[in-house]
């Protein structure tokens, strides 16, 4: 069904009618579960239509759904500058903005083309992207902002440079910038609740990007080899997940059976036997997570505070550390001598390995896998937690420097880019590039509806307060289960940096 709603989206794309998110049944999983028509970045998608009696909306006209209601302008020739990281700062994942031709026999850059060139024609204007490395690109918010030029109408730094360019209030709250309106489904309202601090936003994500869709975690698994083990199928997977039964219980079971010592040696080796989970270093912020489970979160002033030192936080640390502690189990890429290239496909994709977890451009780097594989979100800890939760290793962000001496402009085509991207980028994206293209069964589809409806970030990953999320990762690596100790030893000087970011966005106009 998801290939034949692909097919008409590409033949009648702007006429592709987009439907609400709705609850799963059951009431189980928690999950806003979207049906085939949903292009998954807003699970608080408005569509301002009333519901029928059924409680099913009704169709609403496309260009309702895609008019950002802006008013008409011309900007007579303007030379719209994007500062962007380049390809090869986040080689994995589609990072640029803009093409320079169309029929490239890539759907998404015909797609990016299409958008740039109707906006740029729609409001008189040039689009130029400016790429260059992620410690480059901060460097120049620094000095431009710092020498008062208007160098950039914005900028997509990685999220993990944000703190430095923050800490220099070098950027704008959007909150104020005219004409954006984060009540719309073009911006990626799922996260942007962890990117405010004191009511203050000074990065958010839209459609105009696509790393962070590129960049959420997913578990791979290996259908043939399941097949061959006598083990589950990816449907009834499947089915779990839809149930609400998808839990680290089942992910522990299927990930021990299928570990193996290949070579009869006496143990199981990175280079030559199976495993039952191949994945990054970074899994135990990935299960974390999962778990909806952080070193920081949010109060209800918008303020970050330590949330590891609840009950529930150990112990789902404990269950996570123990898991990465068994290495005839778990070979993880960065900590292990896997073999040739050292990344994850090199044991997925020969078949020794029952699952992989690893970022969602996976499923297109991995194209050539012989054997099928299906996409699952990551495990709930049990049936008790409200929802699955997909764990965000990073990605590229939209600023507004401060130096920026129009806003109004700059709100404008930042918005109609945004909007023009729901109606013509993300499809291509979703339903075609990755879907028809990669994804190897139907039942992907709606496990990567689940997966992007509920995506999570570590705050503690993104500004690193204290080292507090590196000491607790050396600690998991090592199964050591001394947790307490190393949060009670890290948590003044965690304090303190995070009431300086907090000090720092209040200088924030």
């Amino acid at each position: 069904m998801k290939k034949i709603i692909a097919v008409i989206i590409l033949v009648c794309i702007a006429f592709s009618v987009f439907a609400s998110c709705a609850k799963s049944d059951d009431g189980k999983s928690g999950n806003n579960i979207p049906d085939n028509n949903d292009l998954n970045n807003n699970v608080n998608d408005d569509d301002n239509s009333s519901p029928d009696n059924a409680g099913n909306n009704p169709e609403t006209p496309a260009e309702n759904l895609f008019d950002p209601e802006l008013p008409d302008a011309d900007y007579d020739g303007y030379e719209f500058r994007i500062l962007n990281i380049d390809q090869e700062s986040m080689w994995w994942a589609i990072v640029n903005v803009d093409v320079e031709a169309e029929d490239t026999a890539e759907v998404v850059n015909d797609a990016m083309y299409k958008r740039n060139r109707n906006i740029e024609a729609k409001y008189n204007f040039n689009i130029n992207e400016i790429q260059m490395n992620r410690s480059s690109l901060s460097n120049a918010v620094k000095k431009s902002v710092g020498a008062g030029t208007d160098d950039y109408d914005i900028a997509l730094p990685y999220t993990q440079d944000i703190p430095g360019i923050v800490q220099n209030n070098l950027l704008v709250d959007l909150h104020k910038v005219p004409n954006l309106d984060f009540s719309k489904p073009w911006w990626t309202n799922d996260v942007s609740h962890y990117f405010s601090i004191g009511n203050k936003m000074v990065f958010a994500m839209s459609d105009l990007i696509l790393t962070d869709n590129d960049d959420v975690v997913i578990t791979m698994y290996n259908k043939n080899l399941a097949q061959d083990l006598g083990l589950d199928s990816a449907d009834a997977l499947y089915n779990l997940v839809e149930e609400g039964k998808w839990t680290f219980d089942k992910f522990t079971e299927l990930t021990r059976a299928a570990s193996a010592d290949l070579t009869g040696s006496g143990k199981v080796e990175p280079k030559e036997d199976r495993f039952g989970l191949v994945c990054v270093n970074w899994l135990y912020a990935a299960m974390l997570g999962g778990f909806n489970e952080f070193l920081v979160s949010k109060n209800e002033e918008d303020l970050p505070y330590l949330s590891c030192k609840s009950e529930r936080f150990l112990t789902v640390y404990q269950a996570m550390a123990e898991f990465m502690g068994h290495r005839d189990w778990v070979v993880r890429e960065g900590d292990d001598a896997i073999g040739d290239n050292g990344r994850t496909e090199i044991v997925f994709i020969n078949d020794r390995a029952l699952m992989c977890v690893q970022v969602l451009s996976c499923c297109r780097l991995y194209k050539d896998m012989g054997s099928d594989f299906g996409i699952l979100p990551m495990p709930k800890l049990d049936e008790f937690q409200e929802k699955y939760c997909s764990y965000m290793c990073g990605s590229t962000c939209i600023t507004i420097p401060k130096t920026n001496t129009d806003l109004d402009r700059t709100g404008l085509i930042l918005e109609a880019l945004s909007a023009e991207s729901r109606r013509l980028v993300i499809p291509a994206y979703y339903d075609v590039a990755l879907g028809a293209k990669y994804l190897r069964d139907e039942g992907s589809y709606k496990m990567l509806d689940i997966i992007l409806a509920n995506r999570v970030y570590e705050l503690c990953d993104i500004y690193g307060w204290g080292g507090l999320s590196s000491a607790v990762s050396a600690l998991a690596k090592k199964a050591d289960m001394n947790l307490a100790s190393v949060i009670d030893k890290n948590e003044d000087k965690t304090m303190a940096a995070i009431q300086k970011t907090v000090d720092a966005y209040d200088e924030v106009e």
